[in-house]
């Protein structure tokens, strides 16, 4: 066999080189069967609409029962001193209140003052005091009468029970009815003396031969 001409050797050589870029060019474009497909776009759920969003009921919040307060005391309370020296009854309406102290014979005073949060400061012309606290069913404090001071402590109590009192053209008549029934009172003309009886179902009690009608005292008076 003759022997190729090295052009012939060269030719074939560059043809070859040719083929094989052709065929990596072609490979390069073609994804290889183990490379991962490209990750799909997240998709975004569009916001619920209004109709089907459901409205937060907001919880009410807990309430309390409100505290009895000054304006709500519309009450009478009646009982003796500690050592019994004395009748005494306290009246209250809302921020004012009435004493009256006695002993059934000749020592009384009626006082008239304020009552704030619970507490009693009351006084009487002659400069005769009571200070106390109130309670729902009773009061404590000390009462002052003529320079005597005396402790109490006494209940509230429903009519007939309470205090009375009436006025005519010469007298000042006080009565305290206890829940038992009993009656401590002054009929005071400027002499006084133990008060004469009242009929608490009509209000009235004779003085000499007159019938006078007493008012049942409830706290916001002034004397």
């Amino acid at each position: 066999m003759g022997q190729r001409s090295p052009l012939v050797t060269l030719a074939a050589t560059a043809v070859g080189l040719v083929a094989l870029l052709v065929v990596n060019s072609t490979q390069t474009g073609t994804s290889s069967p183990g490379a991962a497909a490209p990750a799909a776009p997240a998709t975004t759920s569009p916001p619920p609409s209004p109709d089907a969003t459901a409205t937060a009921t907001p919880t009410p919040a807990p309430t309390t029962p409100a505290a009895t307060t000054t304006q709500q005391i519309i009450a009478v309370y009646t009982g003796r001193t500690t050592g019994r020296e004395a009748t005494l009854a306290v009246a209250v309406k809302g921020g004012r209140a009435v004493a009256y102290v006695c002993d059934g014979r000749r020592v009384e005073a009626w006082l008239t003052g304020t009552h704030t949060a619970g507490r009693l400061a009351l006084r009487s012309k002659a400069g005769d005091q009571l200070a106390g606290t109130l309670a729902a069913e009773g009061v404590t404090g000390t009462v002052t009468v003529r320079g005597r001071q005396w402790s109490f402590t006494i209940d509230k109590a429903d009519p007939p029970a309470g205090l009375y009192r009436a006025k005519t053209s010469s007298n000042t008549i006080g009565w305290i009815i206890l829940p038992d029934g009993s009656q401590v009172g002054i009929d005071n003309d400027g002499t006084p003396a133990p008060a004469p009886r009242l009929d608490p179902a009509s209000g009235t009690a004779t003085v000499g031969d007159a019938a006078v009608t007493a008012a049942s005292i409830t706290g916001d008076e002034t004397f």
